[in-house]
């Protein structure tokens, strides 16, 4: 049996993003639930951006995004290639940004409508993430996209209705740089 080796390779310039790292990009997310290639480019600029690729044995497996805000991380984006999937390496990498921020940790995921949303909120749920039972849409990308209904969750606590929104806010503000009042 092959040992995983999983690493967290942080990507500082758009140089070093390669083709096979957007195939997973733009293969994971439905358009409206994505941001445009060259809006991801330019983000590797800002301070409180990471994106890391998901590496297997030097094999590029995945990616993971994330903003270190004033009171918690966000994870925007993580995705692991579709042929790599149920092998345990979300769990591994899950486990791997848990443990290098001991703060809360905040994600947006699809509500559970269908059997892979039901598994992906199953998947952080295993985690330890809570579901917020706050109503929650993720602002569009862009004027050409829609919002998108979805639900937060944290970790390592349920956050509380004041809590919500507050980080509802922090979250449309830095990430998606729009006031809360525009999304509704």
């Amino acid at each position: 049996m092959i040992k995983m080796m999983i690493k967290l390779i942080p990507v500082s310039d758009s140089h070093d993003l390669s083709e096979d790292l957007k195939a997973i990009y733009v293969g994971s997310f439905p358009s409206d639930e994505r941001r445009d290639w060259q809006e991801i480019k330019e983000l590797l600029q800002h301070s409180n951006f990471i994106l890391n690729e998901v590496l297997d044995n030097q094999e590029l497996v995945g990616l993971i995004t994330v903003w270190n805000l004033p009171d918690f991380v966000f994870i925007e984006h993580f995705a692991i290639r579709e042929s790599k999937r149920g092998k345990g390496i979300g769990t591994l990498v899950l486990n791997q940004v848990i443990a290098e921020n001991p703060t809360t940790l905040i994600v947006e995921v699809e509500e559970p409508n269908t059997g892979e949303a039901r598994q992906r909120v199953a998947f952080y749920e295993k985690a330890g993430f809570s579901v917020c039972e706050e109503i929650y849409y993720q602002p569009p990308y862009s004027p050409d996209k829609n919002k998108v209904k979805m639900l937060l969750m944290s970790f390592p606590e349920r956050i509380s209705p004041v809590e919500f929104d507050e980080i509802k806010m922090h979250i449309y503000r830095e990430v998606y740089r729009q006031d809360d009042q525009a999304i509704f």
